[in-house]
């Protein structure tokens, strides 16, 4: 092992910006991890990330830029701990140049922050180039390089945006770590080229200056770029003189706490310093990238899930749970490395401040939990299949244990693995398509097709919104297609609100240029890009062409709904901090003109109590007629005034905030909210008038959803609601006389209240009167059972077993506990069908619980043998699945019923 010498690497990253900033390069603070503005990337993958719209030609009121973004990647996974090189977070140093320096600048720049800044030998720095690139070649050459420029192949050394476009070669900076790192196999020489871990790629740069045609010819660009990217933790590995990253200030506290906590120590951790290939990964690696990774997902507000990037947060987490367990370790463990994590970005990163910590924590600490429920459920489940597997595990049976129990794919591979079981993995992705197809209930119909496929020269296409302020006004057409029957219409100006942060697009109509006849109906309203797309379903003999000028009018009713929706969303959302805690992130929201809906980061539903404490607390703003604000302010400055965010939004360089509270910009701390947001909203609270929260629920794993109306809907929803009460009046009355009439059926006596009975007197009467019937019932359920005499031996256990059709399963927990107690020492087991399944009851005498039978695992391994699911305690359970012969299943009772 190395000892660490050498630069620090905040030093790096200080000295990295520094020499770009004094060459004439804007300094660009690292943006999130979650991509602003681009569905097509799940996280920010790269340095180059942010600056597509630059790249692309969208943007051109930028040259230079310098970074040290923070990145964060999938697609090695399965490296780490294998290799010294490979990370799933890291950060990623860049400079680019958009149409201004080239290749010669890039290279010579590069060279100048390796040897003369950072001080590293030349003989150990190993350039390459692509194989056709004489002119990097040549430009290396004057430079007076170590070694000779290495000439590599299109895999490695050119870049492509795809089959076609954008593309150029790339020149890559290799470290020498030694030949003692050589894999030894035939090929790995004295040169990069071998994928083993002796020479470590350091900087790679990119010259974008071919345009790929159809035909596979390479035209030059008439505006060439530079993108490079370094990753500081190689650079810092290198400056170090270290092994790996694992042992550099960028690991060291994990690395520290690691091994402070682990019961067992290796004698010679050295075996586990994987190479390339290597059959054994190093899990103290892994486990160290891993909770690194998990604390900056999780800090950005993540919450661990099944789909997208909750996912990728679950399987770190859970990734580094399981390997924490091979070494020895099987409490919860990662959210511990929390704040050591936290200490090696102090300052860097604001999410990472202090008083975040504990939410971060928690959210870890909660999926560790979860992860130790699913390990021992989906082990036992997974040993089953494997049992019977053969050579290969289904992709169904993957997917089942991925979608039943939680259990990880790459963990089912990992167990299957090692049992010599080959997992159909193709099979699984089929499993999990048709899943969720299956899943897919509902499809947005008339979605707007994007600019780009409809119009010529889509990128320079812009509009202006106007609508915080007006609701009509002329406009020309700046580009316009007909689609099916509809059209889609880009305008110089529109008050037309786009959808946007969580809000609905505005409709309304486009009249003549004089507003005195209507052209068409404006449907949905999307932006891409620096457009306003409208949908227009135009009158019959009415058509568009660019130029053409019109008057667009907004649904002034229909904004007069969504507003008070939006800015109560603002207010709920502070409320739900203070409330619950500053672990409360925004979601996801929706703001519509009938409900808003805000999803937020939160464990557990809400108690009654505290529903009403946010509603209250929202009601107080309303009652307090406090202004609403609105301004436009520079990134730095709305991020030092602590303005909330919403995960993976653009509010662009300078975003408009929206503001509530007494004093406004005098004293902007001295408010009740503020937050990014380009919605539309009332001018005071008091517009908001009535807030009603209508449901809380679970929208997914470690996210609450809350459906609420304001104003002129809360209106309308508590008329609803005195409608609804005065027709349940009628119908609980009508449900007692039910009751009471069945009870006398049933030789029972319940007389009627009287009709002038008040709603509560109701209501608890029919409480009442559903425990009489009940009880009733059950009495009636157990005499039947007790006249059948069904009482058999199965798998060694006196068993009480009968089939009753026509009870409820209410009636059926209640006769099994009668039964329980008159049969001695036994199981009892009674089931009813409806619609092709069949409910089951068991329950276990006590004598049976001490030897160690559990009426919960009987049930479950019952159920799970036929597909359904059970649940419950040692003495009693209750359960499901699809119908059968009932010899079949009493016979499948016996086997479960085996110690």
């Amino acid at each position: 092992m190395n000892q660490n010498t050498g630069r620090k690497a905040g030093e790096i990253r200080r000295n990295f910006l520094k020499f770009f900033e004094s060459r004439g390069h804007r300094i660009v603070p690292s943006s999130s991890l979650v991509p602003q503005d681009d569905p097509t990337l799940l996280f920010t993958s790269a340095g180059m990330v942010p600056f597509k719209a630059y790249f692309l030609g969208f943007k051109t009121d930028l040259s230079r830029a310098a970074s040290a973004q923070r990145c964060f990647r999938m697609t090695d996974i399965e490296r780490v701990g294998f290799t010294r090189r490979h990370l799933t977070f890291f950060e990623m140093l860049g400079n680019f140049s958009f149409g201004d320096y080239f290749k010669e600048d890039a290279l010579e720049w590069a060279w100048q922050f390796l040897t003369e800044e950072l001080g590293l030998p030349k003989d150990r720095l190993y350039p390459t180039v692509y194989k056709d690139d004489d002119e990097a070649a040549r430009i290396w050459k004057k430079l007076g390089a170590g070694h000779e420029a290495t000439r590599m192949g299109e895999e490695t050394n050119f870049w492509a945006m795809g089959a076609t476009g954008p593309c150029g070669p790339c020149s890559e900076i290799y470290w020498d770590l030694g030949k003692e790192y050589s894999c030894g196999k035939p090929g790995c020489g004295d040169v990069p080229g071998c994928e083993c871990d002796r020479f470590l790629e350091v900087w790679n740069l990119v010259f974008t200056q071919f345009d790929r045609r159809e035909d596979g010819r390479l035209e030059p660009l008439p505006r060439r770029n530079i993108d490079t990217g370094m990753g500081l933790e190689r650079v810092a590995l290198v400056a170090a003189n270290a092994g790996s990253p694992f042992e550099t200030d960028l690991f060291k506290p994990v690395m520290e706490k690691l091994w402070e906590l682990l019961p067992t120590k290796p004698h010679d951790p050295s075996r586990f310093w994987g190479r390339a290939g290597s059959a054994e990964r190093n899990p103290y690696w892994l486990i160290a990238d891993h909770a690194r990774a998990s604390t900056m997902l999780a800090a950005e507000g993540l919450i661990p899930s099944n789909v997208g990037r909750g996912y990728a947060l679950r399987r770190l987490i859970r990734r580094a749970g399981q390997h924490m367990e091979i070494l020895g370790y099987a409490e919860p463990f990662v959210h511990r490395l929390v704040r050591p994590v936290a200490s090696i970005f102090a300052g860097i990163y604001p999410e990472l401040k202090p008083e975040a910590l504990a939410a971060i924590e928690k959210v870890v600490l909660e999926e560790e939990e979860k992860f130790s429920k699913t390990l021992a459920v989906g082990k036992k489940e997974l040993e089953r299949m494997l049992e019977k597997a053969g050579a290969a595990l289904s992709g169904a049976d993957a997917f089942r244990l991925y979608d039943t129990f939680g259990f990880p794919l790459e963990m089912t591979r990992e167990i299957a693995w090692e049992r010599g079981v080959r997992v159909d993995e193709e099979g699984f992705k089929r499993a999990s398509e048709e899943a969720a197809r299956a899943a897919s209930s509902s499809w947005r119909g008339g979605a707007i097709p994007s600019a780009a496929a409809l119009f010529k020269g889509a990128a320079k296409i812009e509009s202006v919104f106007d609508g915080y302020d007006r609701l009509s006004e002329k406009a020309r057409v700046v580009a316009c297609a007909p689609v099916e029957a509809e059209w889609v219409v880009v305008l110089d100006r529109t008050p037309f609100y786009p959808e946007g942060g969580g809000q609905t697009g505005d409709q309304g109509e486009f009249l003549s240029a004089d507003g005195r006849e209507k052209w068409g109906d404006v449907l949905d309203v999307q932006k891409e890009g620096a457009a306003i797309l409208h949908r227009v379903r135009l009158l019959p003999g009415k058509s568009l062409k660019p130029g053409a000028e019109l008057t667009a009018s907004v649904n002034a009713l229909r904004r007069g709904f969504i507003r008070p929706h939006h800015t109560a969303t603002h207010l709920l959302n502070e409320a739900l901090r203070r409330i619950l805690g500053p672990h409360v992130r925004q979601a996801g929201s929706y703001v519509g003109a009938e409900k808003l809906r805000f999803d937020f980061t939160h464990p557990k539903a809400l108690s009654r109590e505290e529903i009403l404490k946010v509603e209250e607390m929202v009601a107080q703003e309303v009652r307090k007629a406090e202004p609403v604000w609105t301004r436009e302010e520079e990134m730095a400055r709305a991020r030092a005034l602590g303005a909330l965010a919403l995960i993976g939004e653009n509010y662009g360089e300078r975003p408009r905030l929206v503001l509530i509270g007494r004093k406004g910009w005098e004293d902007p701390r001295e408010r009740f909210s503020l937050e990014l947001c380009g919605g539309t909203h009332v001018a005071n609270t008091s517009e908001i008038g009535k807030f009603r929260i209508v449901k809380e629920s679970s929208a997914a794993s470690g996210i609450r959803r809350i459906e609420a109306v304001a104003g002129a809907a809360a209106e309308e929803y508590e008329a609803e609601r005195a409608q609804e009460e005065t027709r349940g009046l009628e119908s609980l009355r009508a449900r007692e006389k039910a009751y009471v009439d069945e009870i006398a059926s049933l030789g029972g006596q319940a007389e009627p209240l009287g009709s002038q009975a008040v709603p509560a007197d109701l209501r608890r009467r029919e409480k009442e009167l559903r425990e009489i019937l009940s009880r009733l019932k059950e009495k009636a359920v157990a005499e039947r059972a007790r006249s059948a005499k069904s009482v058999a031996r199965l798998g060694g256990v006196p068993v009480l077993a009968e089939r009753l059709d026509d009870a409820d399963p209410r009636s059926l927990r209640g006769a099994c506990d009668r039964m329980r107690a008159e049969l001695g020492s036994g199981a009892v087991f009674l089931a009813t069908g409806k619609n092709d399944r069949l409910s089951f009851v068991l329950a276990l005498t006590e004598d049976m619980t001490r030897k160690g039978y559990d009426a919960a695992k009987i049930a479950k391994t019952l159920a799970g043998r036929r597909g359904g699911s059970a649940g419950g305690r040692s003495d009693f359970a209750q359960g499901g699945f699809a119908e059968g012969p009932w010899q079949e299943i009493l016979g499948q009772l016996g086997e479960s019923l085996k110690l």
